[in-house]
């Protein structure tokens, strides 16, 4: 079975890919930890699903540039086809967890009924060595739950009307978890407006 193919039958599929392809996004974000950004790179701080979770959202056309490089630069831009055929990236950012988390309510990224399934996706992988204590990924198709880890170098992709929650994370000390984040979404005018409403509210 294609991952295209996967995609579509169960509404998510899985990557693999050369993590040093992730270099240049792992020099970004230790530039943004120590607020030191280039001219024409900015992110937008938005609050997560928990008060030690924060989003950090490219805010400017640079810095997104820098996650399409990294995604169309490597394996992963294989997404942009599977999502759909005119698939593009609306919005990437770092999913940053510091201290402990509890495990989060089952959730789609994109349930507005006016979205259909085979336009959206979500992709996630870890932007370093992901350390035991961190949670994973909890995941329901129909009836069924099970557990996606995350490895460096495995990137998940899944639908908007996935359904997914961020287990309990437990960080010992200044431990902290990072993951990198791609919305994808199709340019189809029929869902334009609503997709943008969803992105918009999370990157500004």
């Amino acid at each position: 079975m294609s991952h295209a193919e996967r995609f579509e039958d169960h509404l998510f599929t899985e990557l693999q890919f050369d993590e040093r392809r992730l270099g240049s996004l792992r020099r970004l974000y230790r530039q943004m930890d120590r607020e030191c950004l280039g001219a024409g790179f900015s992110f937008h701080e938005a609050p997560g699903l928990h008060a030690n979770m924060t989003w950090h959202y490219a805010s400017s056309p640079r810095t997104l540039e820098a996650f399409r490089q990294c995604l169309t630069r490597s394996r992963l831009g294989e997404s942009l086809t599977i999502v759909h055929g005119d698939s593009q990236l609306l919005a990437a950012c770092f999913v940053v967890v510091q201290g402990d988390t509890p495990t989060l309510d089952f959730h789609m990224d994109y349930g507005e009924p006016e979205i259909p399934p085979g336009v959206t996706g979500t992709m996630l992988t870890p932007l370093l060595a992901f350390d035991e204590s961190f949670g994973h990924l909890d995941c329901r198709e129909g009836l069924e739950e099970f557990e996606y880890r995350y490895h460096v170098g495995d990137a998940i992709l899944f639908d908007g009307k996935f359904e997914h929650r961020s287990q309990a994370s437990h960080s010992a000390g200044p431990a902290t978890r990072i993951l990198v984040s791609w919305s994808i979404a199709t340019d189809d005018i029929r869902y334009r407006f609503a997709i943008g409403r969803i992105i918009d509210s999370q990157t500004k």
